[in-house]
């Protein structure tokens, strides 16, 4: 939610509406991909009436479906003249806000596949290290916003957090299996970059 929320604040100027209705709407948006997307086997099993099936939720699943909605409207904002970096920008505080959320409740509920030590940072927790990385990805892309440089904050945010979902799962060796399928590990990786590539395509 507070990824949400984060996204629509930064979003809203590119609405023709009054600001706090365009942030409230935007973060909606942003929820209803996200939710969607992390609840897909969900969705898939009601539709097959299982109600045995195996349907957890996916973070990867809501990060693919949020991220593929941001890539197709800074797109098309893009095309048609608007601040489509700004859009971007605005995925990447929420992405990076959302999984530092998520990170902090996966340390107070001992996740334990998580849950390694990283020896070249001498043995400190994964799930402390992507936090801290988030962390400063944020800070990094909030002052690139704060100067008005939306396309160099896209970058940023987008890229850190690949990099961050990356480095966790080689440090995990949960390495991306069956990417394009729906069953697949690592489904966000490819929609991650290409949000990243719409990026540095509206930044050139």
């Amino acid at each position: 939610m507070i990824g949400a929320a984060s996204f629509g604040l930064i979003a809203a100027p590119l609405m023709p509406f009054p600001y706090l209705p365009s942030a409230v709407a935007l973060a909606f948006l942003y929820g209803f991909f996200f939710l969607g997307g992390a609840g897909y086997r969900i969705l898939i099993a009601l539709a097959r009436r299982d109600a045995g099936a195996h349907a957890p939720v996916s973070w990867t699943g809501g990060a693919a479906a949020s991220a593929l909605a941001a890539a197709l409207g800074g797109t098309l904002l893009a095309l048609a003249g608007g601040d489509g970096a700004l859009v971007l920008a605005a995925y990447g505080v929420g992405a990076n806000v959302s999984y530092a959320f998520a990170k902090r409740a996966c340390l107070e509920a001992g996740c334990c596949t998580a849950a390694r030590p990283v020896p070249l940072l001498g043995g400190r927790d994964l799930r402390t290290v992507e936090i801290a990385a988030t962390l400063a990805i944020l800070a990094t892309t909030g002052a690139a916003l704060a100067v008005g440089q939306p396309a160099s904050a896209a970058l940023v945010g987008i890229g850190g957090h690949l990099m961050v979902r990356i480095g966790s799962r080689i440090a995990r060796d949960r390495r991306p299996q069956g990417v394009l399928t729906l069953s697949g590990t690592g489904q966000e990786l490819i929609p991650l970059l290409v949000v990243l590539g719409i990026a540095a395509g509206i930044a050139n």
